[in-house]
């Protein structure tokens, strides 16, 4: 809790903060707190009004499926959601060798590796590559 509401809650310390406030000042905190306390009241009513009002509709709904010859049961479905397969991998088209004897290979798909970048920028073709 804070210290306000710590003080609030206490009738000793209440007393003992308010010891030094004139009974004008007293009676501002008091106006302002009706407010406060007017305005909660009317939220926490129009939050019960809403809550009942959302009973009413599922009730309503419910009766309405029963008439119908149905359950919420009828609207949960037992199926695990399809998950998607993971692929294989793609057997490489292309095969070379870099200048340290290291053998790279690439399928062909998705963005074309440094290696054979540097391959067909200096001169070479895919087709002399191809596996």
């Amino acid at each position: 809790m804070t210290d306000f509401s710590d003080i609030a809650h206490n009738k000793n310390r209440f007393r003992a903060a308010c010891k030094n406030l004139s009974v004008k000042q007293m009676q501002t905190m008091a106006e302002h707190l009706a407010e406060f306390i007017e305005k909660r009241a009317e939220e926490e009513a129009a939050s019960l009004a809403q809550d009942a009002k959302k009973a009413a509709e599922k009730q309503a709904i419910l009766s309405a499926m029963a008439d119908a010859g149905l359950s919420p049961e009828d609207f949960v479905t037992n199926e695990t959601p399809k998950t998607k397969k993971a692929r294989k991998p793609v057997a490489p088209q292309y095969r070379i060798k870099d200048a340290n004897g290291e053998t790279h290979e690439w399928s062909g798909r998705g963005r074309t590796p440094k290696v054979f970048e540097h391959y067909f920028n200096t001169g070479g073709s895919k087709d002399s590559c191809r596996i």
